[in-house]
């Protein structure tokens, strides 16, 4: 496939997707060093009016969540039409990958979606139905829901003139296999098949489309009846997509800032340590990977020279995007690549974690982090530190220098035996943790997931520390003096 050039300019590398009319490659602009999104369809298969239709409503479109058409070209036996390449992870490889998602990543997404849907019933004159709502048309491109193949969409009086009507199984409104009129809640009943899907892992079984009082009881009341309503007949239907959002603004549990979408990141988390393999890099993946679970979109970004990150993604076969970043597992990671090299910046995610290593090395380069960045975002400084007593020097200097970098901060002890407490704890730090031993990076345990909870919780200010203590004293480890 790397040989086929088309157009003379159009380098094949892979294929992206198959769907019903046509195959979508992955392919590189030979001149602007570019990627682009190439779908090819049969001309056996569909008539050039029906192939243009696409690109046709496609180029009235401007919206971040949908890609730009770039060209239209035919050869012999097939069309192409040439978009804007998304990179991202496809919402069925997502639930895949972590099984249902939390009630808060529901939401998150599911806003993101209805945005989406609300401007293409609202984008002109007459609605544009989309008409294939499903896992496989909707990617995750850091942290922002992108819409792909408009290959069903339409006008909403042409939908309805169409004799042959299409959709997935599964995820299309009953009124498509039926000659009942479509219209803008044909699209909201698809939006409540992807939150019901995003919310247990499986799609609506045919006949049970309200589905079960385990659901319920899984997401919560309010989560629920949205699905319901989008679900229900079409005449009890929600009418409209801003509705969905609406109700599922209305469902957040967490702080405002987290969902930002600025191009500047709301938290700033930055761990060092007191020494080298102390296990700074095995604690701050740790908690990128809790996020992620927990519906939070963060990147874990490596500020030392260790080219530990590097190695993770080569491990992985992952490749960088044009930001420098690679999805690996359940990570976005961002590895140092050196001063020489420059990417675009990295931009839309709530929360960035940094990784500076040894606190003696980076501690020149945090600080001037904390200096540009203090006053446009919230900063957090971790500490990690051993949990042995002939460590508690090495503890002291790392304090010493951490105070220097930054005005609040957490102190993590690592491999800590029963008992121990530092020596003091003084200013900037507010709350001491004992953090517990855990295999898996990618997956914490239970226990190293109820530790990330809390220390997510400290960080941003919180409730839950009793609990946590309770935890800790029944693991005999012991949490540390300080005010939470």
């Amino acid at each position: 496939m790397a040989d086929t050039i088309l157009f003379g300019k159009y380098q094949l590398c892979r294929i992206i997707g198959k769907g019903r009319t046509g195959t979508v490659y992955q392919a590189r602009h030979l001149s602007l060093g570019e990627y682009r999104a190439i779908k090819q369809v049969a001309k056996a298969d569909v008539c050039g009016r029906e192939f243009r239709r696409e690109a046709l409503l496609l180029k009235e479109l401007r919206h971040p969540g949908i890609p730009i058409v770039y060209d239209l070209e035919e050869d012999k036996t097939h069309y192409y039409l040439i978009e804007e390449f998304l990179e991202g992870e496809s919402i069925s490889a997502l639930v895949k990958r972590l099984g249902n998602l939390t009630g808060n990543m529901v939401i998150r997404y599911g806003i993101q979606i209805c945005d989406l849907v609300h401007y293409l019933h609202s984008a002109g004159t007459e609605p544009i139905l989309y008409l294939d709502l499903q896992p496989n048309n909707l990617l995750l491109c850091h942290g922002t829901i992108k819409l792909v193949d408009f290959g069903c969409a339409e006008y909403q009086s042409q939908a309805n003139k169409t004799s042959i009507r299409y959709g997935t199984p599964g995820c299309a409104a009953p009124e498509q296999y039926t000659r009942e009129p479509l219209d803008v809640r044909t699209d909201i009943y698809a939006i409540g098949v992807i939150l019901f899907y995003l919310a247990t892992g499986y799609l609506p079984e045919s006949g049970d489309r309200e589905n079960r009082a385990d659901l319920d009881m899984a997401i919560g009341r309010g989560l629920y009846a949205v699905i319901r309503d989008c679900m229900c007949s079409r005449e009890l239907r929600i009418e409209s997509a801003l509705e969905v959002k609406k109700r599922l603004e209305k469902l957040f549990d967490l702080e405002p800032w987290i969902f930002q979408n600025d191009s500047l990141p709301s938290l700033i988390l930055s761990f060092a340590g007191s020494g080298p393999n102390i296990g700074v890099t095995h604690l701050a993946l740790g908690l990128s990977a809790c996020l992620w679970k927990w519906g939070i979109p963060n990147l874990y970004e490596e500020c030392n020279p260790s080219g530990h990150a590097m190695l993770i993604a080569e491990s992985a076969g992952a490749d960088p995007d044009d930001s420098g970043i690679c999805r690996v597992g359940s990570w976005l990671i961002r590895p140092e690549y050196g001063p020489q090299v420059r990417f675009r910046r990295a931009a839309g995610y709530p929360v960035v974690i940094r990784d500076y290593g040894d606190i003696k090395k980076g501690s020149g380069r945090l600080k001037r982090n904390v200096r540009v960045e203090g006053s446009t975002c919230r900063q957090r400084m971790i500490l990690v530190c051993g949990g042995k007593a002939y460590e508690i020097p090495e503890n002291q200097k790392a304090e010493a220098m951490a105070a220097d970098a930054a005005t609040k901060a957490i102190m993590l002890c690592n491999f800590t035996e029963p008992g121990f407490r530092p020596a003091r704890l003084e200013r900037p730090f507010f709350c001491c943790m004992a953090a517990p031993y855990f295999r898996e990076t990618g997956r914490p345990s239970k226990d190293a997931e109820a530790f990330f909870r809390e220390l997510w919780s400290r960080l941003t200010d919180g409730k839950g520390v009793e609990r946590y203590k309770k935890f800790f004293l029944k693991r005999q480890f012991y949490p540390m003096k300080g005010k939470p």
